[in-house]
């Protein structure tokens, strides 16, 4: 059997398309059937088009970052769904209530998913085939290394939302099985070997490993290199990724250290939710992942990706006239909703109301998505705006657990305070006093999870907070998920177990009844 070239399949065929597009000058032949690049300017275009997260298209990979956490409920008016859903419902009733065979139960009912695991290899796929041509090409080392820093950082970003979705929470079991490390483009042997999972704790490893490089690379560059108001990765959001990582790993100094050289090596700033430009019908909504909000660092993913479960159907309702009406079937929890005091300014302007088409007016729910886009009709703005951003905030609320959690509670104080002055009303803000301890580690968890909701972090949270029990009904039923409860980590699909054959599935739990 012959070997087969993973790069000559796939990015190879991006680089054919690439040659008959618009960089031509940048690609050379390397046989008649595969163009090879030529200098480090192809190697960037390669980049964008194959492992850069675009607002247009592009692979899934946000799909379930958000719908598995206690931020989502469904809806509580007394609906069904339409007799052509029925599938649909049985589909995302098995989602939403972490049934083990959840991936199995789409399948077989119709519903298209989005295989989230593929969208990430694929991506890794694009940097990989960056990497191995780095060497070969012609550029200077800036270039080179500019190059290098942005493939290293998508790759290492990757892996981490890969075993955070597939394996155990590092604090928990570092030595659980985590995803497969693939760090080149080609197969070095025949079709049949397959690469069976590293450990979470080798993974974690190897996502430092691409962050340490990437800030190296970015920091051999010049200043205005390092970071450009555009759409490419750069060294604050690395650096804010590293504090990120380190918080998981839990390592205080370092995601303390990190998240300060975001917010002080550089000229983001926080935004004040009180001068906010007045909603309009055409903009009802600030858009927080634009170029335009001082707090965006990095931005990222496809808004049909990361909102489609809940855009994918509805519920039907009978109004009081007879006359069908139709409602989103997830919305923001009621404990989500109830955590905001009346003076915070977060809760109507990061998460959208509920629109009415019939009435043409905002409702008083909450649907699960808010701070990108927003259409006069409150849905998202498909294709016209990235889904996420790596935002300022984080930084500050890294900045504020680590420190309390390394015994440096007036650090974690002043962090919060400098954040949430920003996000309440003028004058209304009172800094909390006497915090100390898992009092003041507790604050800070609960403000982290109102200024970050639906931005992808809080079922990450919630797993390394020790995988807490909690509950939420589908209609009248309640289901349970327990305290480590083994669908806090993902079942691994049934397709890429058929594809790879040394993948072992992870521990399920039974079949979850209300």
């Amino acid at each position: 059997m012959k070997k087969r070239n993973i790069l000559y399949t796939l990015a190879g065929s991006i680089l054919l398309l690439l040659s008959t597009a618009s960089c031509s000058d940048f690609l050379e032949p390397k046989s008649p059937n595969e163009y090879v690049p030529k200098d480090a300017n192809a190697l960037q275009e390669l980049l964008i088009g194959a492992a850069y997260p675009t607002a247009y298209g592009g692979n899934r990979f946000l799909t379930f970052v958000d719908c598995f956490s206690d931020d989502w409920q469904f809806h509580k008016l007394d609906a069904s769904f339409a007799d052509d859903d029925i599938g649909r419902e049985t589909a995302l009733r098995a989602l939403f209530t972490w049934q083990p065979d959840m991936f199995i139960t789409m399948e077989t009912q119709g519903y298209s998913y989005n295989n989230i695991w593929q969208g990430y290899y694929k991506y890794i796929l694009g940097t990989n085939a960056v990497l191995d041509y780095i060497g070969d090409v012609k550029g200077t080392d800036e270039e080179k290394n500019y190059v290098i820093a942005q493939a290293l950082a998508l790759r290492g970003f990757y892996y981490f939302m890969l075993v955070n979705h597939f394996g155990a929470p590092y604090n928990y079991d570092k030595d659980a099985l985590g995803v497969p490390l693939k760090l080149e483009s080609k197969l070095n042997a025949e079709d049949e070997v397959l690469i069976p999972r590293n450990t979470v704790g080798e993974v974690y490893k190897q996502v430092l490993a691409d962050l340490n490089e990437a800030e190296r690379c970015f920091l051999t560059l010049p200043k205005a290199k390092q970071y450009q108001l555009d759409y490419m990765m750069n060294l604050p959001a690395v650096q804010l990724l590293k504090s990120r990582l380190f918080l998981y790993m839990e390592n205080w100094a370092e995601a303390a250290k990190y998240a300060n050289k975001v917010i002080t090596d550089w000229n983001f700033s926080l935004l004040d939710l009180n001068n906010l430009p007045e909603p309009t019908k055409k903009e009802p909504y600030y858009n927080f992942v634009s170029p335009d909000s001082p707090e965006a660092i990095w931005f990222f993913g496809n808004i049909d990706d990361l909102a489609g479960i809940n855009e994918s159907v509805a519920l039907e309702i009978e109004d009081p006239s007879g006359k069908s009406v139709y409602r989103d079937v997830f919305i923001a929890s009621d404990e989500l909703l109830n955590s905001f005091e009346e003076n915070d300014l977060r809760k109507d302007n990061y998460i959208v109301k509920e629109f009415d088409n019939t009435n043409t007016e905002f409702l008083d729910s909450y649907s699960v998505y808010g701070k990108f886009k927003i259409s006069s009709k409150g849905a998202p703005q498909s294709g016209e705006s990235f889904a996420l951003a790596l935002r300022l905030s984080e930084a500050y609320l890294n900045l504020a657990e680590a420190s309390a959690l390394n015994q440096q509670e007036g650090a974690a104080l002043n962090a919060m305070k400098t954040l949430l002055e920003k996000r309440y009303k003028t004058d209304t803000y009172q800094q909390p006093a006497n915090l100390t301890g898992e009092t003041l580690v507790n604050f800070i968890r609960n403000e982290r999870r109102k200024e970050l909701c639906f931005e992808g972090q809080r079922w990450f949270d919630l797993r390394r907070y020790g995988m807490p029990s909690f509950s939420r009904m589908w209609a009248k039923e309640v289901y349970t998920l327990k305290k480590n409860d083994p669908s806090y980590t993902m079942p691994i699909p049934e397709e890429v177990l058929r594809e790879n054959s040394s993948l072992e599935q992870n521990p399920l739990a039974p079949s979850r009844k209300d």
